[in-house]
């Protein structure tokens, strides 16, 4: 053998002793992961997208060398996937309607191996989440101009889940192309240091668009995205805004916005970790 065939022999053993050691330490995981499922037996939320966040990120931040960014984040998606089937029951319902980029940023999220129920439209999906047969919900980012907006249903519902996680957490290499989705679900709301919140707002029947505007910054909320659209019960408008932090239920400046001449109510619609972004990736 040569010189050359003899280093391409060694290197290739090389890569069979890291193979294996990555297995060793993938199997080492899911021993750990196993074990917290049945230290969470009982308690029915185990998904926790904030902390994956704060995983993927840290990732990014170590990373060196030539192996992909993108990459990197595909594997521990789907490491994710693989630890919370261990946990438990896990599934994840969208709705059919479209060209089929939900389900695509579904698989592409939660795993190739998790099983996806797929229903006719974004009621349907919040309904399985709500019953309990999906454990997440994944449905289009909203759209100015909507007939029927499916945040509608978050903010008339109290029972309805909240959002969780915005969809691809790894926009530049998205096999959906420019297409985004938010994930609902019953998971925690955890603060990762940039994170955003939807809120739902009622505008009473006198307050113009610019009342509500400043009853918002008033309240201390700072918006960087607003929608509007009529509201279900026969007048009126429902306010989508969304503003930077994670803003729950409970939160004293819900109630101080709600308080105003210019709000009839205000809801928290869950959260969102901040994607990656293009330089993070680099």
């Amino acid at each position: 053998m040569t010189l050359g065939e003899t280093s391409l022999a060694e290197l290739r053993q090389e890569i069979d002793a890291i193979d294996d050691s990555l297995h060793d330490l993938l199997m080492r995981r899911g021993d750990v992961q196993a074990h917290v499922g049945r230290a969470k037996s009982g308690d029915g939320v185990y998904i926790r997208p904030g902390r994956e966040a704060l995983v993927l990120r840290r990732l990014m931040a170590r990373h060196q060398g030539s192996f992909p960014k993108p990459a990197l984040v595909r594997i521990w998606r789907e490491i994710f996937a693989a630890g919370l089937s261990l946990q438990g029951d896990f599934s994840v319902a969208v709705p059919t309607a479209g060209n089929g980029a939900m389900k695509t940023l579904a698989v592409d999220h939660f795993g190739a191996l998790t099983p996806t129920l797929e229903l006719a439209d974004a009621g349907e999906v919040l309904a399985a989440v709500r019953r309990g047969d999906a454990a997440v919900g994944v449905l289009p980012m909203p759209q100015p101009g909507e007939a029927e907006p499916w945040w509608r249903r978050l903010a008339r519902d109290p029972g309805a889940p909240p959002i969780i996680a915005r969809l691809p957490f790894a926009a530049p290499a998205s096999r959906a192309g420019d297409a985004e989705a938010l994930a609902v679900g019953a998971a925690p709301a955890e603060d990762t240091g940039n994170d955003r919140s939807f809120l739902a707002l009622e505008a009473t029947g006198e307050a113009t668009d610019a009342d509500v505007s400043t009853a918002v910054t008033d309240a201390g909320f700072e918006p960087v995205a607003w929608q509007t659209a009529p509201a279900d019960n026969g007048g009126g408008r429902l306010h989508l805004l969304e503003t930077p932090g994670v803003v729950v239920p409970g939160d004293n400046r819900l109630e101080t916005l709600a308080g105003t001449p210019a709000v009839a109510d205000a809801r928290a619609l869950g959260s969102y970790a901040v994607p990656l972004t293009a330089a993070e990736l680099a």
